[in-house]
């Protein structure tokens, strides 16, 4: 074993920095700092656990790296290859290259919880000349994957196993995609023309495109790609990868993730993202400040208790950390809403309202809880107390008359047209 430790480390000379920190994340360790910290670092995992599988896995990289060498000498290129290293499986072609993109970070999705890395960001790289490419994966479960997997598949063998690991929770084997050569935090975005299967079956793929040219992409949000009910929970699996190439490039990686529902994001906010009475009373202070180049000063402003996206009275006042509105919407409907279909705008101020962002009122709770259910508006007064704003029926009654009125006029005014038109096409 000695000496195959020794051809191990000589091995690493040749390695690149991506290829080590997949290595070491691959042991569960820490991938940051320069190479020679890295190196020291694997080395010190070669000697004092001696892992066969990290020893076949620097053995395989190390031959991969020579045979790409010898690739790029070739006039011809040879198809390229792209493997899941943390999967342990070995590419089908073992005259190809290896590929190790450096790991852009995806968006955080609120919706889904990450429980796994299964094959981590990796390029998609263009095969062949043409537009239309096809990229293709392995990889296979380890039995705690398979036991979450086999929760949300319903496999009664192995829920046994699954509810010691994770109790009443969906979970799904997902695809998300997104681009590569950018900077910061990317939104998942589906390249032109892409279909997904999974061991040679397809995967729905929800997608809109904004126009019929060739190459345009699906339209945002692109939402990630479940791969749960094509999959083998014992044997290795294969998913493919259709794509147009055109001039962008991307990453896709396959994550284990448990289905968070908006009613579990909305037990969250409660619990963790209430903003206080005093901050929010603060903020209408603010706003009813006199300013004193102003003649006009400000003794009230008005915030409606409907929700401006459900028409409903709110139970859940809340807004974005941003906005510079008083006005909240219902935080109940606006999670189901990205839930259905993820945009997170604020329905008032339309700027960009994550997840994270959100701010429960707890002022305007207390106005709801202690009001009466047919106060649909209220005032907020320069003290920053409230008063309900009550809106006489019999003026309501008086504008519903005077707007039927009008329409009926209107109507009249059509039908005597109609019929001077028709009485000169008689003359």
């Amino acid at each position: 074993m000695s000496t195959d430790v020794l051809e191990a480390t000589v091995m690493l000379e040749a390695l690149r920095v991506t290829e080590l920190r997949l290595l070491l994340s691959k042991m569960g360790k820490s991938k940051s700092g320069l190479k020679k910290d890295l190196m020291k670092r694997v080395v010190d995992l070669l000697h004092n656990e001696c892992n066969p599988e990290l020893l076949s896995a620097v053995g395989e990289l190390h031959k991969l790296r020579e045979v790409s060498k010898d690739a790029r000498r070739s006039s011809k290129p040879s198809p390229v290859e792209i493997i899941s290293m943390p999967a342990c499986v070995l590419p089908e072609n073992p005259q190809s290259p290896i590929f190790v993109c450096t790991e852009p970070q995806m968006i955080k999705l609120p919706f889904y919880q990450t429980l796994d890395t299964i094959l981590p960001p990796t390029p998609l790289v263009p095969m062949y000349e043409g537009a239309m490419q096809n990229s293709d994966f392995l990889f296979h479960l380890i039995l705690e994957r398979v036991c979450l997997c086999a929760c949300s598949r319903e496999n009664k063998k192995l829920l046994i196993w699954a509810a010691f690991i994770l109790k009443d929770a969906v979970v799904e084997c997902v695809f998300r995609i997104c681009y590569s050569e950018s900077i910061g935090v990317e939104e998942d975005q589906y390249p032109p023309h892409i279909c997904v299967s999974v061991n040679h079956a397809n995967c729905p793929v929800e997608c809109t495109y904004s126009s019929n040219k060739l190459g345009t992409e699906p339209s945002r949000p692109c939402r990630p790609i479940d791969l749960t009910p094509n999959l083998y929970l014992t044997f290795t699996n294969r998913f493919s990868v259709l794509w147009g190439n055109f001039g962008k490039s991307y990453t896709v990686a396959v994550y284990l993730a448990r289905v968070v529902p908006s009613q579990d994001l909305l037990d969250q906010l409660r619990s963790t993202a209430v903003e206080q009475q005093e901050l929010c009373r603060q903020r209408v202070s603010e706003k009813l400040r006199s300013d004193p180049e102003n003649e006009i000063s400000t003794t009230g402003l008005q915030v409606s208790l409907i929700c401006p996206l459900a028409k409903m009275r709110m139970t859940v006042p809340c807004r974005a950390r941003g906005c510079a509105h008083l006005q909240c919407f219902d935080a109940s409907f606006y999670l189901q809403m990205n839930e259905r279909k993820p945009r997170w705008t604020c329905p008032v101020c339309h700027r960009y309202a994550p997840f994270d962002e959100l701010l429960i009122d707890s002022l305007l709770c207390g106005v709801l809880e202690s009001c009466g259910e047919d106060v649909e508006e209220i005032e907020y007064l320069s003290d920053s107390s409230w008063r309900a704003v009550r809106h006489d029926k019999s003026d309501k009654n008086k504008e519903t008359v005077q707007h039927q009125q009008i329409k009926h006029s209107k109507i009249s005014h059509i039908h005597f047209c109609v019929l001077m038109t028709e009485r000169k096409g008689l003359i």
